[in-house]
């Protein structure tokens, strides 16, 4: 028997077997779980078998299968659930009946595994770590695993188009039978008939088009998540400049969109019923059926042209229009320094020369596509006029009766009618929809923090221990950046970063917190490489608050909570209390559920770095690393801060902050000056500052080594 250290993922509350044995083989699997994801079953009280279809259904998750039959190795770890001992993760069967599993930790074994019973579970990737290459896979896929809705709207197609034909068919009976020989009775038989078909027609058009409009708001729902999840995953050093120019090609999905709209989907579909009308045309009036055979693939080969003409246009005016967006953004964002630096001429001209700039490449794809209109019109009117002058030629030279030439001159609505009457719109909608489909590939093809296809490492125990070595990193577009050939920092020792502006203290700690990926290099923490360290486990892991700490839209509650289960009022109101929030949250008559707007408009800078410093207090990583956590705070707030974090740090918690107050320095034990990107001294406290008062004097030393080892003793670090 052996324990294993690390908790079910997610920080929940394992009191539900169920809920606990779910968050064992999740981790087993190597399987991430978003926070809090178990908090939809915290009600159901029950462990028996019937309960686990009940914790399923709460999360959303397709209910678990249970096993007929003896799974194979591969199937391997499975729930599993025995009378007499509750639930468990079974991991392998072994013989004489027993069964290994892992139990609330520990790893043992059951003697009596026929009375088990194995359950299948499908636990659902993070929308974001599904591996796609192309937009296109991602849209595939969503559509693919609704193929009962797609076959059943193949069908119902058939159906309607065959439906088609029964009023053309009316129309020939009538003018032929009925007519010339007076029989009504065969009038209102036929009519019946025909109205019956009309209405069947007609349910099963509103079937349809509701079908498939609800496909269309879950595939959309899908591949939104997706790509708002891979953008959220992209790396920090990797994502494009402008934040604006980005989101605007996100909004490129809604260009998708409308082409699944069911609208644009029937017009495609009908578009092989085409071939098929043309043919009845021909079995019903003969040679005159030419007349649209020529029409028709006419009709497609201009749609064609026009659709290369549209397509450069259309690229140049999606890119100026995210421009233009981006601008827009970038604008509301910074109001307060454009304001006060009277900017807004600045800003006025970019966008209007960016409105220019759209207004030209627009032009001339309105202008194609109202063309394409006109032309597609002119086709069907003149190959309507051509089909019933030569049908009438046909009718009087008794080839073909009346009847038939009225029944052909429905059907040729039928061809050159709706689908060619929509070849303008879908014409345009494509040609943004393919620009779109590349600008998410381009989307795709950006770094992310961890490659969904490589199983992350999942310890379970791991100290905050970190070594850099031969670290180098630049920001895109400059020469020199952070450059570390090697930095060791041992399990819980509070270390004092200090420099320069532009001297990479702040790059440095990015890295640390594993949010930068070096260029050349590794970053080890408990000598385990981080990029290989899943991400829940390495956030909850590390603590990180930035010099400009922003909050997200929703309330102080969801802030002080964000990537966390909530911990519950009463421990929110004790951490909020020993970092001064308290007086925020009291002050206010909604408490916790304060308002929060964009980024924490409406709270100071020192409020919202109270936020975050209450939140670091909430989560408890073993690594904390703080940039200038004091800059925005008062004097009072800031001796409650530094009195906080010196008694909340646990012996085995490394520390780690920037800083330029000596009040700050006197918390550490170890002090690195940084200088151009590069670790110039790094030293115990007290021999560093006195390393820089003896640099501040009229006649500067000689350089010498100053050392430092974790432990006391020193140890080689050039000054």
């Amino acid at each position: 028997m052996r324990r294993l250290l690390q908790p079910p993922p997610g920080g929940i509350d394992v009191s539900n077997a169920i809920v606990a044995a779910i968050g064992t083989l999740a981790r087993l699997r190597r399987v991430e779980l978003r926070p809090g994801w178990a908090d939809a079953a915290s009600q159901i009280d029950g462990d028996d078998e019937e309960s686990l279809e009940q914790v399923c259904q709460s999360m959303g998750w397709a209910p678990a299968s249970p096993f007929l039959e003896a799974p194979r190795a591969h199937e391997f770890p499975l729930l599993v659930f025995h009378p007499d001992h509750g639930w468990a993760v079974a991991e392998r069967v072994e013989t004489d009946n027993r069964l290994s599993i892992v139990m609330e930790g520990i790893s043992t074994t059951w003697r009596d595994a026929d009375k088990a019973r194995l359950y299948d579970l499908v636990i659902p990737l993070p929308a974001g770590r599904q591996t796609f290459t192309r937009a296109f896979d991602v849209f595939k896929a969503a559509v693919l695993r609704r193929k009962q809705s797609i076959v059943f709207a193949v069908l119902a197609t058939f159906v309607v188009n065959f439906i088609a034909l029964a009023t053309s068919i009316y129309s020939m009976q009538v003018y032929d039978r009925v007519v010339p020989r007076g029989a009504f009775s065969t009038l209102w038989v036929l009519s019946i008939g025909a109205i019956v078909a009309i209405l069947f027609d007609f349910v099963l058009r509103v079937v349809r088009a509701n079908m498939l409009e609800d496909d269309a708001v879950k595939i959309d729902t899908e591949v939104s998540e997706f790509f708002f999840s891979r953008s959220a995953e992209v790396r920090l050093d990797a994502r494009p400049p402008s934040i604006g120019t980005t989101a605007a090609q996100l909004r490129g999905l809604e260009q998708i969109r409308s082409m699944l709209s069911s609208s644009a989907l029937f017009a495609f579909a009908d578009l092989p019923f085409a071939v098929f009308f043309i043919f009845i045309i021909a079995k019903l009036g003969g040679v005159i059926a030419i007349v649209m055979a020529i029409s028709f693939p006419l009709a497609i080969v201009i749609a064609l042209i026009f659709a290369r003409l549209i397509r450069d246009n259309t690229g140049k005016s999606q890119i100026s229009s995210n421009r233009k967006n981006g601008l827009l953004v970038e604008a509301l964002d910074s109001a307060e320094t454009v304001k006060a630096n009277r900017g807004q001429w600045y800003l006025l001209s970019r966008w209007n020369a960016l409105l220019e700039e759209l207004h030209t490449t627009e032009l001339p794809v309105k202008r194609l596509q109202a063309m394409a209109g006109t032309v597609f019109g002119t086709i069907q009117q003149i190959s309507y006029i051509c089909l019933i002058a030569w049908g009438a030629v046909e009718v009087f030279e008794n080839r073909i009766s009346m009847g038939a030439l009225i029944a052909c001159s429905i059907l040729a609505g039928r061809v050159n009618g709706p689908l060619i009457g929509q070849l303008p719109q879908l014409l345009v909608q494509w040609t943004y929809s393919r620009i779109s489909l590349q600008m998410l590939d381009g989307i795709l093809k950006l770094p992310v923090d961890r490659p969904p296809e490589v199983n992350q490492l999942r310890p379970g125990r791991m100290s905050s221990a970190m070594l850099l070595s031969n670290v180098a990193f630049a920001y895109p577009g400059q020469r020199t950046g952070v450059s570390i050939p090697r930095l060791d920092i041992t399990a819980g020792e509070r270390i004092g970063l200090i420099g320069g502006i532009g001297s990479g203290k702040s790059t440095l700690l990015k890295l640390m917190a594993g949010l930068y990926a070096p260029a050349e290099g590794q970053i080890l923490l408990d000598r385990l490489d981080m990029s290989q360290i899943a991400e829940d486990l390495l956030r909850a892991h590390i603590g990180y608050l930035p010099q400009d700490y922003r909050l997200v839209n929703g309330s102080l509650r969801d802030n002080l909570t964000l990537g966390l289960s909530d911990p519950g009022d009463d421990a929110i109101m004790d951490a909020a209390r020993s970092t001064g929030l308290a007086n925020l949250i009291t002050s206010h008559p909604r408490g916790l559920d304060l308002p929060i707007s964009e980024g924490g408009r409406g709270l100071s800078g020192g409020q919202r770095v109270l936020t975050g410093l209450t939140r670091i207090l909430l989560a408890k990583p073993k690594l904390i690393l703080l940039d200038e956590p004091t800059a925005n705070l008062d004097v009072d707030t800031e001796a409650l801060v530094l009195r906080t974090l010196q008694a909340s740090l646990a012996p085995d918690v490394t520390f780690i902050l920037v800083t330029h107050k000596l009040q700050l320095v006197n918390m550490v034990n170890r002090v690195i000056v940084m200088a151009n990107g590069q670790i110039a001294v790094d030293g115990t406290t007290a021999e560093v500052l006195k390393r820089l008062k003896v640099a501040q004097a009229p006649t500067p030393p000689q350089p010498t080594q100053v050392a430092h080892n974790p432990q006391g003793a020193p140890q080689g670090a050039q000054a």
